[in-house]
């Protein structure tokens, strides 16, 4: 097992954020931490899977567990990566996505670089030359700001495309206009590979389809919540769909991403196509429940900036250490070797044990 951690005042997750909050600037841990509108969706993302039952398996020899798996044919150590988030020197100055490229290599995570990031896709790579790396983009007018992103990720070995589909207009935080407060960018803590953060809202499924055209790399759909969706989704290239309701910081009263993942992972059966989902995970527990509803991965992406405010790259690190020992033991606790052997049957959504039983 990994070491859990390097001081007895971080245990869990939630240490992380509570640290955190303190540490960062209140405009800044409002851009981080905060939904949209009434922040039912942000919310509801962690208490859904409080909502699910484990049903473990006993007496299993667990002596020897493995938790790697595979992302689009790519090997990783354990099925938790890194989201794409921006802007992470407003979280650590001195490193910001560095540190957190890093830490992904320290424990053998896949990480997805923002294209919003505040430091360079060729900075990131240097990092990490031989990893999982990803690289999201968006629709941004101009279209060449697009191309530049994609060719320099494909010429820094960057291995997918996370492409969010789900952001056509920017949604403000109602929190945060009635606060009055934004981020406060600066020279240091500013997305530096792209000019211009201008969405092109005309983007449609053609686009993608342009996309595919464009790139060798394999297409990652971010944002796709609904069976119907993703059903095209695969008609139009997709490599894989990354169930997401983006955090909760677009638009208000969406599914928890936990309850929408069966409906995505039954639509594309049969297609090939992988399915990750992010949105709420805090716990080991999390990970497992996911992984038994159809989740290839999960992705994290709050937790890292956490890491990162408290205690830069050794904090990042040891929120991945925390949850991948969780991760583990709740596998051991689940009866389970490998990632191969969780079955859907092992997770219930608590209604389950409100039916009558039957004898």
């Amino acid at each position: 097992m990994h070491s859990i951690r390097e001081k007895k005042d971080y245990v869990c997750l939630e240490d992380f954020r509570k640290v955190a909050n303190k540490r960062l600037q209140s405009s800044s841990w409002s851009y981080f931490a905060e939904g949209c509108d009434e922040q039912f969706t942000l919310k509801e993302n962690r208490e859904a899977f409080k909502r699910y039952r484990l049903r473990p398996k006993v007496l299993r020899d667990v002596s020897n567990i493995d938790l790697s798996t595979t992302i689009l044919g790519e090997r990783i150590s354990w099925p938790v990566c890194l989201a794409p988030t921006a802007v992470h020197r407003l979280a650590h100055f001195e490193e910001g996505e560095v540190a957190t490229a890093r830490a992904a290599a320290s424990i053998g995570s896949a990480m997805t670089l923002s294209c919003v990031s505040t430091r360079t896709i060729e900075e990131v790579a240097a990092v990490k030359p031989h990893g999982v790396r990803w690289m999201q983009v968006q629709f941004y007018k101009p279209r060449k700001q697009l191309e530049n992103l994609i060719e320099r990720a494909e010429k820094s070995k960057y291995t997918a495309l996370v492409v969010t589909i789900d952001q056509p207009v920017c949604k403000q935080k109602q929190r945060t206009l009635e606060d009055g407060k934004t981020p406060l960018f600066t020279a240091h803590a500013k997305p530096v590979n792209i000019s211009s953060t201008n969405i092109d809202n005309s983007a449609t499924w053609q686009d993608v389809k342009w996309l595919k055209s464009f790139t060798k790399l394999p297409l990652v759909l971010k944002g796709i919540i609904t069976g119907d969706q993703a059903k095209i989704a695969v008609e139009y290239g997709a490599d894989a769909i990354l169930v997401s309701n983006h955090g909760g910081r677009q638009l208000d009263y969406l599914p928890a991403t936990i309850d929408a993942l069966p409906e995505v992972v039954a639509a594309v059966a049969g297609s090939g196509v992988e399915v990750y989902m992010d949105g709420g995970v805090r716990h080991g527990t999390d990970v497992f429940k996911a992984l038994a509803r159809g989740a290839t991965a999960v992705f994290i992406g709050r937790p890292i900036i956490w890491g990162l405010t408290c205690k830069g790259y050794e904090g990042a690190k040891q929120v991945l250490e925390i949850l991948n020992a969780e991760v583990e033991n709740t596998m051991a606790l689940m009866g389970c070797r490998n990632v191969n052997e969780i079955e859907p049957s092992m997770v219930v959504h608590e209604d389950y044990y409100r039916q009558p039983t039957v004898l």
